[in-house]
């Protein structure tokens, strides 16, 4: 069963990006090429993945680039980049001009950072990877400061949409499989909560939440009119 646990985590997730692009049809394009983007994205961050944090068992075989990782990046990424609008926000309206040459920017240092601090210096791919997220974020909310709330949350709720999924598969289904596949077990990092979720697992999802959760808008100029804000319009031209 262990072979096809990566796999049913994205069977999970496809079960939330379905359900928002089905009922949020004004996300869809959003969803769409945000997800196409985390695809490519999850295969390549494999290479930096299999070589110090997991090797797990995969359709093509061990820890080697599959379907896996392109289905898992385009699910993750396409409900990151739209669970805090599903939730609380009415309508993007363009004001802020956009920032495709500054974010290709960020891209760019995020993977110069990972040659650096990991191939280079040594320090763990995941966490390079995450805190590098969590820096990107600050930046884009320096500099659109109106992004900080859909930051974190996006961040929060990413993480409470993949703590029951975790718990089935890995408390239920595979209980041994961050034991075996796990290159962190037994070390400083390998820290597991609520039985056998590794909290590097929820570091790495909440830390990627909070960048693609404000990525597409950042780079488009798009700015949120949430339905607390939308309510407060109302009342003071009532």
């Amino acid at each position: 069963m262990d072979k096809y646990s990566y796999l049913l985590i994205s069977v999970f997730l496809l079960l939330f990006w379905i359900t928002i692009f089905l009922f949020k049809k004004e996300l869809r394009a959003k969803i769409m090429r945000a997800s196409i983007v985390g695809g490519f994205a999850g295969l390549i961050a494999e290479f930096w993945y299999f070589k110090d944090y997991w090797r797990p068992p995969l359709l093509l075989g061990q820890s080697v680039v599959s379907f896996e990782d392109f289905l898992f990046g385009f699910l993750i990424t396409g409900i990151a980049v739209s669970i805090y609008d599903t939730i609380f926000t009415v309508k993007n309206i363009q004001q802020e001009k956009d920032r495709k040459l500054f974010f290709g920017f960020l891209f760019l240092l995020g993977v110069a950072c990972l040659f650096i601090f990991n191939n280079w210096l040594g320090f763990n791919s995941i966490l390079v990877s995450s805190l590098a997220f969590i820096i990107f974020s600050a930046v884009m909310i320096f500099i659109r400061n109106d992004l900080w709330i859909p930051s974190i949350m996006s961040g929060v709720l990413v993480v409470v949409i993949i703590i029951p999924i975790y718990a089935i598969i890995f408390n239920v289904i595979s209980p041994d499989y961050w034991n075996t596949y796990w290159l962190l077990a037994d070390t400083r990092f390998g820290i597991t909560v609520l039985c056998n979720i590794p909290a590097t697992e929820l570091l790495w999802y909440f830390s990627w939440g909070c960048l693609a959760g404000i990525g597409y808008d950042f780079v488009s100029g798009n700015k949120k009119v949430t339905k607390f804000k939308n309510k407060d319009l109302k009342n003071h031209i009532a």
